[in-house]
């Protein structure tokens, strides 16, 4: 009997010796499935088109609304925005009073809508980022490759100029010439500064921003909200450079041609606040901003302000249906805080 329990257990060891390579053999399939199915998701993800992959980003974040401007501690924090009463013939707008940290009112804030060349201003943030701004551009035939309606800062291929001169000419007479040199330079090609431009609208909040060129020429994956125009004025105008651009009334620049001779050129600053078109409610004064219209886009504005009380504002006004209504629906907005 004890010699038959003796076999039994020396039967089961042998069975199980049998079966253990097997086991492991098994295992290991397994381990490789695994990691060859990682690899393959990994592969998957890069192979996203950039846009792709930001735009789940910001579909994620897009609950998280509120977070997203905890990116630092001074910011104006709205967590919804919707039609109010009161609301602007436009499709989007807001004034926040940055000195406050207090939203003064905002209408659609967070619909995506073409930012015209209000664009230029994060073209702005990501030249004098990575840019030397004292280096001499050569323009080239590909800088001037734009639409024939495109506005123009007047640059003709050959030019040799100023970085700092072409960031002139971009802001102040919203020249797509000087914002298609300044991307090239800096960023090798169009789709290479729209990268940085991205990557910095993220870093700022901007999440529901996504940008394909330096200029804001409509295009379906170029988009962005009034309240990201907040966050990326709101960066800018914490340099003293692009105050000193936006509140200029005029720059003369002077370059070279393409023979080496000696040119000029004077711009003049491009919103009817500054050449004196229209006048913003008593006790505002207007320090500067950017304009930018598009038949897709309509009419639309960012401009940093002030009160008598020296404080601070950011408005942006995005899709209003004529140049009349967009300064109407600004000093509305300028209505609601002069004293």
């Amino acid at each position: 009997m004890k010699a038959t329990k003796r076999r039994r257990r020396r039967s089961r060891r042998g069975s199980f010796n049998i079966y253990l390579p097997k086991l492991i053999a098994g295992a290991l399939v397994v381990v490789a499935v695994v990691l060859v199915f990682l690899l393959f998701r990994k592969d998957e993800v890069t192979l996203l088109k950039p846009y792709e992959a930001e735009n789940q980003a910001a579909n994620i974040s897009r609950s998280f609304q509120i977070d997203t401007t905890l990116f630092a501690s001074d910011l104006c924090v709205l967590a919804e925005s919707g039609q109010p009463e009161d609301a602007l013939d436009a499709g989007a707008a807001l004034i926040f009073n940055i000195s406050d940290e207090e939203v003064v009112y905002d209408q659609k804030a967070f619909d995506r809508l073409n930012p015209a060349s209000t664009t230029k201003v994060m073209t702005y943030l990501v030249a004098a980022k990575y840019g030397d701004l004292s280096q001499e551009v050569t323009i080239t035939d590909t800088m001037l490759d734009l639409d024939p309606a495109s506005s123009v800062a007047g640059l003709k291929g050959g030019d040799k100029i100023a970085m700092k001169d072409l960031l002139y000419g971009m802001l102040m007479v919203s020249g797509n010439d000087a914002a298609q040199a300044i991307a090239l330079t800096i960023g090798g090609t169009e789709e290479g500064f729209a990268a940085l431009m991205n990557e910095m609208a993220w870093e700022l909040g901007a999440t529901g921003t996504h940008f394909v060129n330096a200029h804001g020429l409509t295009h379906d994956q170029h988009y962005t909200t009034a309240y990201d125009l907040y966050l990326i004025v709101n960066a800018a105008i914490q340099d003293p450079q692009f105050v000193s651009i936006i509140s200029a009334p005029e720059h003369t620049a002077h370059y070279r041609g393409a023979g080496g001779s000696e040119k000029s050129k004077t711009w003049s600053a491009g919103t009817w606040y500054a050449n004196g078109n229209v006048s913003a409610p008593e006790g505002i004064t207007v320090v500067g901003g950017k304009t930018g219209t598009t038949s897709a886009a309509k009419y639309c504005m960012v401009l940093y302000s002030r009160d008598t009380q020296d404080k601070e504002y950011i408005s942006v006004v995005l899709k209003s249906p004529s140049r009349d209504k967009l300064y109407y629906n600004l000093n509305a907005l300028f209505s609601k805080i002069a004293n």
